[in-house]
């Protein structure tokens, strides 16, 4: 961190604030994502021997994600902490996990100095034009839950006017090692949660490791390269989203072309 952040006490604690109010927004996404997914479970209880072995496990997969949600939502109010107090440490979690999550964090950082302050197309869309409308569609093969979750926040952030024609190319704005480390991270937690049984904890763990981070909104859509950005997401729905289906319907709008999202249910709404 550089000696201005260090000896600026106004705008060290402007960032602590902004990084606790992104752990607020990012439990609040989560949990009802993992209510929907429990209802679901409900709706199969009682069928059978096999339905009751598949629920239980399902019930476990369910719960380390809440607690690997909470453990996230607890790290940043940790960095937060330590941003105001500048030299309180994480000496409770495990070094290597520690020094991940700083990783990933200190890169998110300078990903959005590149962003802040571009200007139109950058990090903010263009008010003098009319938005565009980008269809999203549900296929056979993309779990409903997931694809319901990825379109429905695109589709919020459109009515929040966070959805834009971002300027350039996205792949000379990203850091692929933020994605990375935070699928590693996520596998370390995962691990170090269930120790005592190695068996679940490598299976919760191939199960995260065959998903990829998903930038919630898109790089294309003016979304930050910051691990507050990204959820898990099954490799089909993320791929059929943002390459098949997203990136057609915008290549030839203007930098900072304002973006809606409409949603359709294959093969009828």
């Amino acid at each position: 961190m550089s000696d201005t952040v260090r000896n600026d006490k106004d705008l060290t604690d402007r960032l602590a604030d902004r990084v606790t109010s992104q752990a607020d927004e990012q439990e609040s996404g989560a949990r009802p994502q993992l209510r929907r997914s429990r209802a679901g479970l409900d709706r199969t209880r009682g069928r059978g021997s096999m339905a009751a072995a598949v629920e239980s496990g399902a019930e476990r997969i369910l719960k380390a994600i809440e607690d690997a949600e909470d453990q996230l939502h607890k790290h940043l109010q940790d960095v937060s902490k330590g941003v105001r107090a500048m030299g309180e440490n994480h000496a409770r979690n495990d070094k290597n996990i520690e020094t991940m999550l700083n990783n990933i964090v200190n890169r998110s950082r300078n990903q959005d100095t590149v962003r802040d302050g571009g200007g139109i197309g950058k990090d903010r869309p263009d008010a003098s034009k009319d938005p565009h409308t980008v269809t999203l569609e549900w296929k056979p093969g993309m779990p409903k839950q997931a694809f319901e979750r990825k379109a429905r926040a695109l589709q919020r952030l459109g009515e929040e006017g966070k959805l834009f024609k971002f300027k350039g190319k996205t792949e000379d704005y990203r850091d692929k090692e933020i994605t990375k480390q935070y699928k590693g991270a996520l596998e370390a937690l995962i691990r170090r949660n269930h120790k005592d049984d190695p068996e679940f904890a490598n299976e919760a763990a191939e199960a995260a490791r065959a998903m990829q981070p998903d930038h919630v909104n898109e790089l294309q859509t003016g979304g930050p390269d910051a691990w507050r950005n990204l959820r898990m997401l099954d490799r089909t729905t993320n791929f059929d989203i943002g390459t098949q289906q997203i990136r057609p319907q915008i290549k030839d709008l203007p930098d900072g072309n304002p973006i809606n999202i409409d949603i359709k249910w294959w093969p009828d709404d």
